[in-house]
C-alpha cells in the first residue's frame, strides 16, 4: 500500500498581525510569480497550490507558507480520487489526435477538455441580473479603520480594584 498523499489548499487566510499586501508580495516572491497572478489565490475559495504530496513534503509547504504569513490547509487525497486523476491524466496523455476531444471511459463517462462548458445549453438557467442600489456604500482603503471617528463610541476606563486577589502556588 502506498503512503498517504496530501493536497495543499489556500483560500487567502493570513496569519494574525500580517498585512495582506505583504503576504501577497512574499507569496509571489516564493513561487516566482507576478503579483497579479497571486491575486486570485485570495478569493476566499480553496485553491490547490500543490497536489499529491507525501506527508513530509506537504508539512514543509505548510511551514514555509506559514512562515511568510499564509495559512494553508492540508487535505488527504482519497485513494479512489488519486487513481481516478491518474487514470484521467493517462487517458489524456495517451489519447491520439485532437486533445480538445472528450476522453471516454469504459463506464460511459467522458472527461471534457479544460475550459469547456459543463452544462449543455438546455440545462443552463437564464438568470436576470438584479439591480441593486449601492450608492450609499463606500469602500475604505485596505488596512484602514472600519468606523469613522464620529461613528465610534467613547468608553470610560473602568478602575477595578484587584488588591484583594492573590495567586496561589500550584498543587
Amino acid at each position: 500500500m502506498s503512503a498517504q498523499q496530501f493536497d495543499v489548499f489556500f483560500r487567502g487566510d493570513i496569519v494574525a498581525g500580517q498585512t495582506i499586501v505583504e503576504v501577497k508580495e512574499r507569496l509571489a516572491s516564493l513561487f516566482k510569480l507576478e503579483l497579479a497572478q497571486v491575486e486570485p489565490l485570495f478569493s476566499g475559495r480553496p485553491t490547490a497550490i500543490r497536489r499529491n504530496l507525501d506527508e513530509a513534503t506537504a508539512k514543509k509547504y505548510e511551514q514555509a507558507l506559514l512562515k511568510i504569513g499564509a495559512v494553508v490547509e492540508l487535505r488527504p487525497v482519497k485513494i479512489e480520487e488519486a487513481s481516478a486523476i491518474q487514470a484521467a491524466e493517462t487517458s489524456v496523455a495517451n489519447s491520439p489526435g485532437d486533445s480538445s476531444a472528450p476522453v471516454d471511459s469504459d463506464d460511459g463517462l467522458s472527461l471534457a477538455p479544460v475550459g469547456s462548458d459543463v452544462l449543455r445549453p438546455d440545462e443552463r438557467a437564464n438568470v436576470e441580473a438584479a439591480e441593486v442600489d449601492i450608492s450609499a456604500l463606500a469602500l475604505e482603503p485596505g488596512g484602514g479603520e472600519i468606523l469613522h471617528d464620529e461613528e465610534k463610541r467613547s468608553v470610560e476606563k473602568a478602575q477595578v480594584d484587584t488588591s484583594h486577589l492573590e495567586i496561589l502556588p500550584p498543587r
